[in-house]
């Protein structure tokens, strides 16, 4: 596995310092790579809407697979925040998304709510673990999501070195279903 830390707070450090130094031909080369074992899961066949984050800030990129589902008629909501809450709404082009929460891209007043609560949720975060555990920023976003929407299958995508032997969770945190990473491909129902 990757990186081996003791608290959270250490983990998001380290990653995050990590995540600074990548190049941008490393970084393409992984999101692609993550972008086909996606592709393989054939999720359009099994539903007509994925819900994606956007990627900002070195995390793993998902423009091309957003665009790539847009492209295809596969319907795509994408996460906006108010408050301590965030739901899912439908974007028709990668330019519905303007600057929103923390600097990221949010679909625009105009987007449509997503209304599907069990279509699977590509998901961003820190650090992952081969138990399925995740590490996000901290706010706990994506988990009262979950805690609320429990049906979605949860499908983790980030680089390799983001992964860890394990992650010391609380009773809100939520397990992800799959962890796709440029060299693996995880899932919790094969354990």
């Amino acid at each position: 596995m990757g990186i081996s830390v003791t608290s959270k707070a250490d983990l998001r450090k380290k990653v995050l310092e990590l995540r600074k130094h990548l190049t941008t031909e490393e970084m393409a080369e992984w999101d692609n790579a993550i972008c086909e074992k996606i592709k393989e899961l054939e999720l359009e066949k099994q539903f007509g809407t994925v819900y994606c984050y956007v990627s900002v800030r070195g995390e793993t990129g998902t423009e091309s697979l957003i665009r790539s589902y847009l492209e295809q008629g596969i319907k795509v909501a994408v996460p906006r925040v108010k408050g301590k809450e965030m739901d899912f709404y439908y974007i028709n082009r990668y330019e519905d998304l303007e600057p929103g929460c923390f600097g990221i891209p949010e679909p625009k007043k105009s987007c449509e709510l997503a209304a599907e609560q069990d279509v699977p949720v590509i998901v961003p975060g820190v650090a992952f673990s081969g138990r399925f555990e995740r590490t996000g920023y901290g706010a706990g976003y994506y988990d009262r999501f979950f805690e609320k929407e429990p049906q979605h299958e949860k499908i983790a995508i980030c680089y390799d070195f983001q992964m860890t032997e394990a992650i010391a969770v609380d009773q809100y945190d939520i397990l992800m279903d799959r962890i796709i990473t440029p060299q693996k491909s995880l899932n919790r129902k094969d354990d």
